[in-house]
């Protein structure tokens, strides 16, 4: 709900630019730093944790805005697709066995590095980065990710370490990520769409 707020706000007063930005960026690395110090007392970090969710959606106001005047429909069902994709790799992990899973951890960060590596270039040599390929790949990282973070919470858990605000901090990141690459690729897919529609129209006429 306070990232969903995040988004209204933003999406309304559309506060941007360079420096505005540097500024929200460093403030959601503090909030993230207040959240994990385990001195703080816990009033004061589940508050931060709510400055975390009400920055990321400050972040992707204005795109969900713009997205809704277009598709209004994919952000229902990305909602929709993310929240079942969420549930469905938790309950993997879960209900398999302890440490199972934990080796996907490796994985999904060399996986991850190379997906920043790809964009950094992409930026320095002026490629399109943002391709079904590249989408799907980070969606696949999210759900390694997913099962990876989850299991990993549960063995912490059993071994004494029950910090829930750290804990639903990495959670929530890797709901946030999950429903962004969501709507990336289905925003990918009804443009495809758009794009096969407008060629039978000029096949037609021809």
């Amino acid at each position: 709900m306070v990232c969903a707020l995040g988004m209204y706000v933003n999406k309304t007063l559309i506060v941007s630019g360079f420096f505005m930005d540097a500024v929200a960026y460093g403030l959601m690395i503090y909030l993230m730093i207040q959240v994990l110090n385990r001195k703080k007392p816990q009033e004061w970090r589940m508050g931060c944790l709510a400055g975390v969710a009400f920055q990321l959606g400050c972040m992707i106001g204005p795109a969900i805005h713009m997205i809704m005047g277009f598709y209004p429909d994919i952000i229902l069902q990305a909602v929709l697709y993310t929240a079942t994709t969420f549930n469905g790799f938790t309950l993997i992990s879960l209900y398999s066995k302890r440490r199972s899973f934990l080796f996907l951890g490796g994985i999904a960060a060399s996986l991850l590095q190379a997906l920043v590596m790809y964009r950094l270039f992409g930026w320095l040599f002026g490629w399109t980065t943002i391709n079904m390929t590249y989408v799907v790949s980070a969606l696949f990282v999210d759900c390694l990710y997913i099962i990876y973070d989850t299991q990993l919470i549960v063995e912490r858990s059993e071994l004494g370490d029950k910090d829930v605000v750290a804990h639903t901090l990495t959670l929530f990141v890797d709901l946030f990520d999950l429903f962004v690459h969501m709507v990336q690729i289905l925003i990918l897919l009804k443009e495809k769409e758009e794009q096969e529609k407008k060629k039978k129209k000029q096949r037609d006429r021809k």
